[in-house]
C-alpha cells in the first residue's frame, strides 16, 4: 500500500490529468465526476483530519466535492420514488455534510496561503436560484486550482482579506458549473 505522501502526489497528478480530459472534452461532467469517484476509492486515502499542508486540504476539497456531487445525483435519480423517500432524504443530509467539509478544507487551504495569489468572486450561473450564492475562488499560484462554494462565513474571510470582488464574472470554467449532470 502506497504511504500517504505518494497517494498525494498520484492524487494531484491524478487530478490535473482528469481536469485535462475534461477541458479537452474526451470527457463529459458525469464521466469526470465518475472517473473521480472511482480513483478516490483505488487510492484509498481517508480525508485527512487535521490538514497541515496545501496538497491536504485540496485533496480534502477535492473528496468531499466528488462525494457531494455523488450523493447529489444518487438522490436525484430517486427523487420521485416515493418508496425511497428516506434513503433520499439520507442521500441530501450526506450532500449538505460534505459541502460543509468541503468548505472546511477551503477555509484551511486559504489559511494555509495565508489568503496570497487569492481571486474570488460571484460566478455567473444559468441557475436562477445559484445566482448570487455561489462564489469562485482561484488560487493564481496553484495550477489548475478553483474552488467554489456558497458558505457565508467563507465569504466573510474572503471579504475581510480583502480577496473577494463583489462583480460577478463569469467562470473560469463556465462550461463545467453551468453544465448539469
Amino acid at each position: 500500500m502506497m504511504e500517504e505522501k505518494n497517494k498525494l502526489i498520484s492524487f494531484n497528478t491524478w487530478r490535473k490529468e482528469s481536469i485535462d480530459l475534461l477541458t479537452n472534452k474526451r470527457i463529459g461532467k458525469n464521466e469526470f465526476l465518475e472517473k473521480n469517484y472511482e480513483y478516490l476509492k483505488k487510492l484509498d486515502l481517508k480525508p485527512f483530519s487535521n490538514i497541515s499542508s496545501v496538497m491536504e486540504a485540496i485533496y480534502n476539497y477535492q473528496y468531499y466535492n466528488i462525494m457531494a456531487k455523488r450523493s447529489n445525483s444518487l438522490a436525484f435519480d430517486i427523487h420521485n420514488n416515493p418508496k425511497k423517500k428516506k434513503y433520499y432524504k439520507n442521500l441530501i443530509n450526506n450532500r449538505e455534510n460534505f459541502y460543509h467539509l468541503k468548505d472546511i478544507a477551503s477555509l484551511r487551504l486559504l489559511e494555509l496561503v495565508e489568503y496570497s495569489g487569492i481571486e474570488a468572486y460571484y460566478i455567473k450561473l444559468r441557475s436562477k436560484r445559484l445566482t448570487g450564492e455561489i462564489f469562485e475562488i482561484v488560487l493564481k499560484n496553484h495550477d489548475k486550482l478553483i474552488l467554489h462554494s456558497k458558505s457565508k462565513s467563507l465569504l466573510r474571510k474572503l471579504v475581510e482579506n480583502n480577496c473577494f470582488d463583489s462583480e460577478i464574472k463569469e467562470s473560469k470554467i463556465d462550461s463545467y458549473v453551468n453544465k448539469s449532470y
